[in-house]
This record gives C-alpha cells, structure tokens and sequence, in this order.
C-alpha cells in the first residue's frame, strides 16, 4: 500500500525547498518535535517530498533491491579444500555474519565449528545446524577479551582456521561505550593473534570496515578499526600463521539504519534522520560470507592482504530510504532531521581517492592503498594491501595503551584522546613512507577549493589530515614533483590559500610560498 499524496499548503516545489522547510520547522538538533501543529506541518511537508521524489523518477523500487540479490563468486572448491576435516573457530558466531559463516562451514567438509560469543553462547552446548550432514559445532560464551578463557578453548578445540569477527559494529554505542571498544580492539586482537602462534593456527582471517580507509579519524568506532588492521599487519609480517582481512561496509541483513526507520514505522512514530545529503553502501551476508572464505584463498603468507566486493554499487541516501519505506507502510508519518550525532560527524574528505582514475575509485579502498589493488581472476574481488607504517611506533603506542587501560580510574574521553593520538602518529608514519607526488595530490583533492566551496565545508572541518599531509610534505617539494603532478603555479597558489585558514601551518605555508616562486621563475 502507498501514501496518499495530499495537496500541500506549503509552496515548495523541489527538493531543496521541501527539506529547508523541515530544518526551518525543527531546527538540526532540536529534540525529538511534539508539537501537534508541528507535527503536522511535518507531515504535509514529508508528502511533499515524497512527491518531489517520485517526479525524478526514484521511490518506485526499493533503493537496496539490486544489493539484497547481488552475489560474489565463491572459489569453492579451493575454499572447501582448505578447510576440509578442520576444526574451525569463529569469534562472533552468534552474530548476523558469524551465524551465516557458520551454516556456510558446515556445508564446505568441516571437522567441527567451534562458535565464540558474548553475547548469547552457552558454555560448552551443542547446536545443531540443519545441513546435509550433520557437523559437530559448540557454542561457547567468553569475551575475546578474556585471554584466560580464549586459551581454555583453543587449548580444548585445538583449531586450524579462525574467523574474528566479534566487535563493535554501531559506530554510535563505540562512542558510549569507549573503553570496551577500544580494548577489545587491543587486547581481543592481541590475544586471538597471541593464541593462534601459540596453538599453530594456519590461517586467521580478520573483519574490519571500510571507515578504516580514512586516512586520519578520531571517532571510536573507526579508529579502533584502524588500530586493529595495523595490529594484523604486524602479525602477518612477524608471526607464522597466515593472516588476512576483509572490509565490510553496511551490512543490510542488520541494517541498524533501516531497523530504526521500519521500527519507527510500524510504532506510527515520528522518524529521525541525521541530515539530508547522507548516503551509505550496502552489501549483503551472502557477499560477506563469500569474502571471508575467499579469503583463505587469496591471502599470502608475510602478507596482510585484504578482500572488498569490487561492485558495490551506488551510495544510497538514507532520506531515500525513509521515504520509500514510508511510502510502503500506507501511513502519514513524518520525517525530521535530528543533526549529525557522534560517531557520524566525520566528513567525506575528497583526497581520500585518486581523482585521475574516477573510474577504479572504490570507497573502501583509499589513494596509499590503491597501489596495491588488483583485481581477482573472477572480476568481483579486490585484494589490497594496507599502506606501510613504523612497526616500532605501533609497538610503544600498544605498551601506552595497555596501562591506559588497565587503570580503572581513567576517564573514557581519555581513552579516546590518546586513540586519536595513536591513529595520527602512525598515519604519519605512513605519510612519511608515501611519495611526494602521493601526497600533493591527496593534498590538492583534499583542499579543492571549488568543491570545498560547493559543498559548504570550510577547511577547519579537515585539519587534522591536512596538517598531516602538509607537514610531511614540509622540505619535500621541488619543481619537478609539481610538474609531475600536473599541479599549474595558479593550482598551487590556490592550496596555499586555502592553507592560510590553518594558523597552525604558518611555518609551512611560508615554505610553500617559498617553492611556488621558485616554481613560476622555473617556467619563464
């Protein structure tokens, strides 16, 4: 059933006119409006631009439609001959990919799953799976945390594979919950590696996010992501055991966004939405099961290298997705946008990707790692490697960080703090191994003025990774590397004063004025 589309009272025609009015009604971080008159208006207001929707021609078919079918190839035979009369463990079974991972194993020739959960496991019980042949599985409940507990079971079910999967996965409850993020980020990572070397597991495959490709984040969620691929990648290139990793972006089979918006529905309440303008990527289970698997295909040993659905189609807006689901219901219910909430506030930073090739731009996949990429003999897979950072520094910060930590008393905004302080030194690191051509043109796409005007997001919103950028880039540059880097003197001029809006680069935006004479008197 559809909405009825009312006649509005209101003399908005597009888009932009119809949401300005919603944000004008209930200014971005109002609370949740209970007004009758207000609620109302919203509702007419809502109608309208479901209509205005409608007129572009979208809103006639679910925006996730094609991804909820969509497939990868799975390399079968070589996954089921990898893990065949094996015993394999996964952390995080009992959730939506875990649980998935596992009906999967138990039809690939398994010797026995062995499921880890802290949530929902029972110490020590069966499951039963409804497959072809029955396989042995046990379900235990323990937190990757808890070294003692993981070692009791790896010393019991003594396995040859294993899938880490337990996590955090709502960037929003990372930001309540800091110190349980975090720490099972450090010390749940640091046991499953510490276990798998001591226990002489083959192979471990890891699941990360595709916020993890940003260069610089300081909100908890991805940057404990970030720390954790660097920890994988230490492991890969010092332990015995086969590492590999995979990055997931939006899982719709638990989709935190379409539940909120569908339980809102179905209560007859009011939706909230954190800005118009806001899109995500989805994939589905089936495509997630597959990467992991595939995974013990494609990794390599000394190597982290990790997997992403190469087509992972366009970014979906979530306003589209309210409104469809709206139009579905049959019902009158209206939208409000709530304002950006932590864990969310970050914004897209456009030097995140190579702009010379806008065709092989992946969103999980950034500029330093892009390098690395190539695509796997089925076409559906990209294998990548993360770019290189100073071991030794990741070590130090990982000492820190465990006193951290273990000092109960220790504020979680803290923690917080010294992640973001973590997640800048080894980036900088990285930014130290990369070329100068990398980085001026991460630079140049980052600080694009034109863009940066058109969006309305003033330079502030990315200093962090610009003072990086820009700082590694201080005593680097000459003449040719500009050239190489097709960057016009006028192009230059342009970053440079666009830098002047960071007072902390005062030293380096005198070097680059500096350089950018030297470099129009090169071309007389």
């Amino acid at each position: 059933m559809k909405t009825k589309i009312e006649r509005s009272p209101f003399n908005n025609t597009s888009k932009a006119e119809i949401v300005k009015a919603i944000q004008d009604l209930v200014p971005p971080g109002s609370p949740e409006p209970q007004c009758p008159t207000v609620l109302a208006d919203l509702q007419v207001l809502t109608a309208d631009l479901i209509q205005a929707y409608i007129a572009t021609g979208k809103l006639t078919e679910d925006p996730f439609g094609d991804v909820l079918t969509r497939s990868i190839h799975l390399y079968q035979a070589e996954v089921s001959s990898l893990v065949y009369d094996k015993v394999i463990l996964v952390t995080g079974g009992e959730g939506c990919v875990g649980s998935q991972l596992v009906a999967k194993l138990a039809t690939l020739g398994v010797k026995r799953i062995v499921s880890v959960d802290k949530q929902r496991g029972t110490d020590g019980s069966a499951i039963k799976l409804t497959t072809d042949k029955q396989v042995p599985a046990v379900m235990y409940a323990a937190d990757v945390r808890d070294y003692n507990a993981l070692k009791s079971i790896f010393e019991l079910e003594k396995p040859s594979i294993v899938f880490h999967l337990a996590a955090q996965r709502l960037p929003w409850l990372a930001e309540i919950k800091i110190h349980e993020t975090v720490s099972t980020s450090i010390f749940g990572i640091q046991n499953i590696i510490r276990l798998c070397e001591s226990y002489g597991v083959q192979q471990c495959v890891f699941s990360s996010t595709g916020k993890a490709s940003r260069y610089f984040t300081s909100e908890v969620y991805a940057a404990s992501k970030k720390v954790a691929e660097w920890q994988f990648l230490q492991a890969a290139l010092q332990g015995d055991t086969t590492y590999s990793m995979v990055r997931f972006t939006h899982m719709l089979d638990n989709s935190s966004v379409c539940q909120q918006i569908e339980d809102k529905i179905e209560q007859g309440k009011i939706v909230n939405l954190h800005a118009p303008e806001r899109y995500i990527v989805g994939q589905n289970g089936r495509e997630a099961v597959h990467l992991l698997l595939n995974a013990l295909v494609l990794s390599q040993p000394g190597k982290l290298k990790f997997l992403t659905v190469r087509n992972l189609g366009w970014p979906t807006e979530t306003l589209e997705i309210a409104l469809y689901k709206i139009l579905q219901s049959g019902q009158s219910i209206p939208i409000y946008f709530q304002g950006l909430i932590p864990g969310y506030e970050e914004l897209f930073f456009l030097g995140q990707f190579d702009w010379y090739k806008p065709t092989e731009i992946h969103l999980l996949v950034n500029a330093l790692e892009e390098k690395f990429t190539t695509v796997d003999p089925s076409g559906d897979i990209l294998v990548t490697e993360i770019a290189p950072f100073n071991l030794e520094l990741l070590n130090r910060h990982l000492l820190i960080f465990q006193e951290l930590l273990n000092n109960s008393n220790l504020a979680d905004i803290e923690i917080k703090h010294y992640l973001a302080i973590v997640v800048k030194d080894i980036v900088r690191s990285s930014f130290a191994w990369s070329s100068t051509y990398q980085l001026l043109n991460t630079l140049r796409w980052g600080v694009d003025k034109k863009r940066l005007q058109a969006e309305g997001t003033p330079i502030i919103a990315h200093k962090d990774v610009v003072q990086l950028l820009v700082q590694e880039l201080y005593g680097r540059i000459n003449c040719e590397d500009l050239t190489q880097s097709k960057i016009t003197p006028q192009r230059f001029d342009s970053i440079i004063e666009m830098l002047v809006d960071l007072p902390s680069l005062e030293q380096q935006v005198t070097y680059l004025k500096a350089i950018s004479k030297k470099f129009k008197n090169s071309l007389l």
